[in-house]
């Protein structure tokens, strides 16, 4: 007996798929494979950074002002933030406006210059100048001298009594050093309430004088104060320069302070600047209650 046509062994119809159909199912099964093998391999790569990354966190030194680095909250590269302010990185000089003498007496000359800090974050406990007296052939005179000054604060700096034996024509002023540094105070409220200018008369000898009341118009008590008088003519020539030390200065007390000069100053006196200041960088400028 002959088989049936179309029948094989089994009994069971061949199915037959066209090549074409068979290339493109097997081309994706191939791309489903290549996607599920690059899933992995991201997963494993972007896990293995992570790791990577926390290693490398974890070596790296903690953010301080001394990296060289602009971080953690830092304003500019190590300061700002809670580092040192910027201004202490990069401190800007005092400002130098005038420099003047005046004669006080027989070959004594008063010098003063006025100066000012233009930071307004930045004090010093130290600048050290120094006054020159010249001469058209050269220096005649000269004194050094330390003083302390606030943030922003204008400053008349004076020097009395420079002996020479020359008549100087001119005055140099020379800041010498500054030792910035980052401390900010609450100025003393010392006003200047009356200021006036005399000629007194002792032993038989007249001498120019100043005087000035001051009131403490605060709760605190200070050790010590100094008042400093400058004296200039209708010119703006200084006439005079001196300084007063008072000693205890109570709350809402008002005190009288006088400064007198060895000889009557030449010149009429249009103009008198008085300013009284407490050192607080001093550790005992304040009295403090027993």
């Amino acid at each position: 007996m002959h088989p049936t046509k179309g029948n094989v062994g089994s009994g069971t119809r061949e199915r037959r798929v066209p090549f074409g159909r068979r290339m493109i199912y097997d081309r994706g099964m191939i791309s489903w494979r290549v996607r599920r093998q690059l899933t992995v391999i991201a997963i494993l790569v972007a896990f293995a950074g992570g790791i990577l990354f926390w290693l490398t966190a974890r070596s790296l030194p903690a953010a301080s002002c001394t990296d060289t680095r602009r971080n953690n909250g830092e304003t500019d590269v190590d300061c700002g933030g809670p580092c040192a302010p910027c201004e202490l990185k990069n401190p800007k000089p005092l400002s130098v406006f005038w420099a003047r003498f005046g004669r006080a007496g027989e070959g004594s000359y008063d010098v003063a210059a006025l100066v000012e800090n233009p930071n307004q974050t930045l004090s010093s406990d130290l600048v050290r100048y120094e006054f020159v007296l010249l001469d058209q052939y050269g220096i005649i005179g000269h004194k050094e001298g330390t003083a302390y000054i606030y943030p922003g604060e204008r400053l008349t700096i004076i020097e009395p009594n420079i002996r020479t034996s020359r008549e100087p024509v001119s005055v140099e002023f020379v800041v010498e050093r500054t030792a910035w540094k980052s401390a900010a105070f609450e100025r003393p409220p010392l006003t200047v309430e009356r200021r006036g200018h005399m000629i007194s008369e002792e032993g038989g000898k007249k001498h120019s004088g100043a005087e000035a009341q001051i009131f403490n118009d605060g709760p605190l008590r200070y050790r010590r104060m100094e008042v400093t008088f400058v004296m200039f003519d209708d010119a703006g020539n200084l006439v005079g320069a001196n300084r007063v030390l008072a000693e205890d200065i109570s709350p809402n007390e008002r005190r009288m302070v006088a400064s007198i000069w060895p000889d009557v100053l030449p010149g009429s006196v249009a103009r008198i600047d008085v300013t009284p200041r407490v050192n607080l960088f001093e550790a005992d400028a304040i009295v403090r209650p027993q």
